[in-house]
């Protein structure tokens, strides 16, 4: 499956950073964390996907650059993980980055995830728009922790017997694991088989949406809600509050939301 290399949306690239300024020096590992940091206004959400699933076949479902930066000034929408991935990998290599994508392994199912590698100053570096890890994680072969605040963080552990890492989120002392992946490099057009199969993936069932909002960071699957700060975590169950939260928090309209259920109960039949 033929996927083009993402620096090539070089013109809807400058287009999506007119609006980044950056004082400090580049290239350097703040200014990596800084570019992701103002990508994170494109929120992970599904809305986008599944109505483009019930629209087309094979690579055309794909949802590119161009695609992704119209839907984001038009509606707000953003994209899942792999549209994500190989943007934010498009924008880094046209800032001067090497990078590579990588596919990562959610507790579930393979191959059902996707983040960035970025090459600097002689080491890698893992930044994942899908998980919302906008600060670059060392990719080294040792367990290392980032501490987001007193009692929250993510950790990054390495199985030398498998030659694997494992992304968990801790609170509390309480760790979870997300994800896992071998560090090695995929090609575009790997990348691309793996992106056209996410769209038959059990998380394309429901609607699910996720953005960070200063310290917080808003979860949104179907009628249940997440919110999580340093200080607290609250969860709540309610259909309309929901639509409230995607209409005033994602602002994403409605009739985008309307539509994508309406895909979802079609194939529900």
């Amino acid at each position: 499956m033929t996927l083009i290399d993402p620096a090539a949306f070089e013109k809807e690239t400058v287009a999506f950073l007119e609006r980044f300024q950056f004082s400090g020096a580049k290239p350097s590992l703040e200014h990596i964390a800084e570019v992701s940091r103002y990508f994170s206004r494109l929120p992970y959400e599904n809305i986008s996907k599944i109505l483009k699933r019930d629209q087309a076949l094979g690579t055309n479902r794909l949802r590119l650059p161009d695609e992704v930066t119209h839907d984001h000034m038009a509606w707000h929408l953003g994209g899942t993980c792999f549209s994500l991935t190989y943007f934010l990998s498009g924008i880094y290599t046209i800032l001067g980055y090497k990078t590579q994508p990588l596919i990562c392994h959610l507790n579930w199912g393979e191959n059902t995830h996707s983040a960035v590698v970025i090459q600097f100053g002689g080491s890698k570096y893992l930044v994942d728009p899908g998980y919302m890890i906008f600060r670059p994680l060392p990719l080294r072969k040792s367990n290392m922790e980032a501490q987001l605040s007193a009692e929250t963080g993510l950790s990054l552990r390495f199985d030398g017997d498998n030659d694997e890492y494992a992304v968990y989120t801790y609170r509390q002392g309480q760790f979870v694991r997300r994800y896992r992946f071998i560090d090695k490099p995929v090609t575009w057009e790997q990348f691309a088989t793996f992106w056209e199969n996410s769209f038959h993936l059990p998380g394309m069932d429901d609607l699910t949406l996720t953005r960070v909002e200063g310290n917080e960071m808003i979860f949104v699957q179907g009628d249940f809600i997440k919110i999580t700060s340093p200080q607290s975590v609250q969860k709540i169950r309610e259909a309309n509050l929901a639509e409230k939260v995607i209409k005033e928090r994602f602002k994403i309209p409605l009739e985008k939301l309307e539509e994508a259920r309406h895909v979802l109960k079609q194939r529900q039949k």
